[in-house]
Parts: structure tokens; C-alpha cells; sequence
């Protein structure tokens, strides 16, 4: 049953979100880009990487999908809500969900968040929130559900935890966050946890202001989800926190991006192989980071009885169209009847029906 709905602010996302959307993309990208200098150093790095194989047949990919997107490279990346280390398979959640599309001919890179809260069609569990797809059926099913729900092609995916992103911001002496009075509270909560977590001591943060984060603070700073609006203004301090590892990391010496693969490369699972993975090194100073963007783009925030606190795309056929044209240049794409049958299940389910959507709205402008 729903029991409260809120339209959510427009925002697009901040100058500061232009190399990536959440703490994963620059673990995986840019500590790649640190090992792509020799062949055999990196062959033997890349050992440290779990490899998880993907059966095509399993990921549902909607018949008469999109056909542009065969020009594209798209993959899936997750950050996993880890209250353990031992596994990045089934059984955790997937804190960060985002969509990374490189255009094979231009180079242009561009990503799509989906929010972890978004109510989406899981494979034998009904709409729920897209987060629990990773921890029902892992990386598979994760894939699964973007392909099946948003007419998407991927076949490949990275998976990264939260110890990944303490010790990168540790090796990398630490971030500075301008940390808001309201934040604090939670903030040392979401510390507190994180030592659980990761069993790296921290000392909390006490005043606010800009400062300098140590790994375990920034990565409970980019945790926080009960201030504003929640999930999107979670994701918005996660694109912060990347913003400023991604600026340590082009300035960082060899010495200091050796340790951060050393530290981060156990904590990453991926589908892609050694030459897939080199490959994509190799093209890093080719590639142009475009423009990044949150999915949905129109949607409201609802109480729902029984699911709680979720996002509803408003709606997903109108978001889905939004997408394709943010992501591959569709114009006035028309999602398949898979799409079209689970938009009208959710609308059925929320009353939450179509708005019109304006891309450009959405995307804030390039601060280069």
C-alpha cells in the first residue's frame, strides 16, 4: 500500500560529478589507468582480480532492444552495501548501481546512476528495490535486471566493496570534505559502523567545515542517507568523494597508485578477462568523460507499507526513452513491450503516472 508520495526536487548533477558518479567508477578506471604502463606488471596485478563468469543466456536482454547501442561498450558497476568482506557474490546489496557507456567511435564516456532505492521488476521476487537484486541472485541477476527493465545489452559488469574505497582514500593520504553541521550526528554513526565493517580504527568528526578525511570518515561521509533527500543526496557525496580521489589519483606518484592496487585490485570482481581489462587502460587517455546523470530523472519518493522508503520512476516507459537518448543519442526511442509491461505494473502498483522529461534539464554544463 502507498502511504505518502513526494515529487523530488530537479537537480541535475554538480561540475564537480563530471569523472564519475560514484566511488567505484574510479577504483576500477583509474586504478587501471595506474597499471596500463607494462604488459607483464599488470598481467601479474590482475591476478589479484576475482573473475566471475556471466551466462549470456541469463541476462535478458530484450528482444528488439535498442540497436544503437552496438556501437557502445556498456557496463555495469556496482558498489556492494558489504557488512562482510568475504564475498562480493550473492547476499549483499548493491549500494551503487551505475550504468558506464563509452561510445566506440568517439571515446565519450557517459554514466548513469540508477538509484538503489528505484522500484524496478526483479526476476522472481516482483518490483522491489533494484538494490536487493544483487543480493538475491548477485551480479547476474543485478545485470539481468538493468538489461530486462531499462531494454539495456550488457553482458559484462565490475563489482567493487566498501574496503576498496577506505583503504584507495588511505594510500592516497586522505580527502578533504567540507562536512555540513546537520551531517555530523550520522556521520559518526555511519563511522562507527564502518569500523565494524572494515575493522580499520577512526577517530569521529567532531566540528564542521572543510577538513581532512581519513578512508574510514570519507567513506561513512559518503554512506549518509538520512539527511535531505536520502538516497539522491547519497549519491550526490559519493560523486563528491570520487571528484576528489579522482584528483588525488592524477597527481599521485607510481609508488602511491602501486599501493592503491595492491589494496583495492582483492576487492574488485568483474566479468571482464585480463585483455578486456588492458584493453580499456590503454583507451583511458583517449576517452572523454561526458556528462553524468541520475536515473529516473522524473520520479517521486514514496512511504510504500510494505516495501518502505523507494523511488518510483514517474514513469519508467518516459525514463526509459530519457535514458537511451542521454546514453546512446536515441531520439524518440520506443521501449520494447518488456519495458512498456513493467511501466504499466508499476503505475498499477503506485498510481505514480508519466511526466514529460527534458533531457537538458538534467545535465548540468560542462565546467571545462
Amino acid at each position: 500500500m502507498i502511504m505518502a508520495k513526494q515529487k523530488a526536487k530537479k537537480k541535475g548533477l554538480s561540475p564537480n560529478a563530471k569523472w564519475g558518479i560514484a566511488f567505484l567508477v574510479e577504483i576500477f578506471i583509474a586504478a587501471v589507468m595506474g597499471i596500463g604502463y607494462l604488459f607483464f606488471y599488470a598481467n601479474a596485478k590482475l591476478n589479484k582480480i576475482v573473475k566471475v563468469e556471466l551466462k549470456e543466456e541469463e541476462l535478458a536482454i530484450n528482444e528488439g532492444s535498442n540497436e544503437a547501442q552496438k556501437g557502445y561498450t556498456t557496463i555495469a558497476l556496482f558498489g556492494i552495501d558489504a557488512r562482510s568482506t568475504d564475498s562480493m557474490m550473492e547476499g549483499n546489496r548493491s549500494d551503487a548501481i551505475i550504468i558506464a557507456s563509452i561510445n566506440n567511435e568517439t571515446k565519450e564516456v557517459r554514466m548513469a546512476s540508477v538509484y538503489r532505492d528505484t522500484l524496478l521488476a526483479v526476476s522472481g521476487n516482483g518490483t522491489t528495490k533494484a538494490t536487493h537484486a544483487y543480493a538475491y541472485g548477485g551480479p547476474e541477476l543485478a545485470v539481468q535486471m538493468l538489461n530486462e527493465n531499462l531494454d539495456l545489452q550488457i553482458t559484462d559488469f565490475a563489482t567493487v566493496n566498501f574496503l576498496a574505497l577506505t583503504k584507495a582514500i588511505d594510500d592516497l593520504g586522505g580527502i578533504t570534505i567540507n562536512v555540513k553541521e546537520e551531517e555530523l550526528e550520522m556521520l559518526n554513526l555511519c563511522i562507527t559502523e564502518q569500523i565494524g565493517v572494515t575493522g580499520i580504527y577512526s577517530d569521529g568528526v567532531f566540528s564542521a567545515g572543510e577538513q581532512l578525511l581519513n578512508g574510514t570518515q570519507a567513506t561513512a561521509w559518503a554512506r549518509i542517507r538520512s539527511t535531505d533527500q536520502g538516497d539522491i543526496t547519497r549519491t550526490e557525496r559519493q560523486r563528491t568523494v570520487i571528484s576528489k580521489i579522482i584528483a588525488k589519483a592524477k597527481h599521485a606518484g607510481l609508488s602511491t597508485i602501486n599501493e592503491v592496487i595492491d589494496d583495492v585490485f582483492p576487492c574488485i570482481c568483474t566479468s571482464l578477462d585480463k585483455g578486456e581489462i588492458l584493453d580499456l587502460a590503454k583507451g583511458m587517455l583517449d576517452y572523454d568523460m561526458g556528462p553524468t546523470i541520475g536515473f529516473p530523472m522524473e520520479l517521486e519518493m514514496v512511504g510504500h507499507e510494505t516495501k518502505g522508503s523507494i523511488i518510483v520512476a514517474a514513469d519508467l516507459f518516459s525514463n526509459v526513452q530519457a535514458l537511451h537518448q542521454f546514453l546512446f543519442g536515441t531520439e524518440a526511442y520506443t521501449p520494447t513491450q518488456t519495458v512498456q509491461g513493467i511501466s504499466n505494473d508499476i503505475t498499477a502498483e503506485t498510481g505514480i503516472g508519466a511526466r514529460p522529461i527534458n533531457i537538458n534539464e538534467f545535465i548540468p554544463p560542462s565546467d571545462n
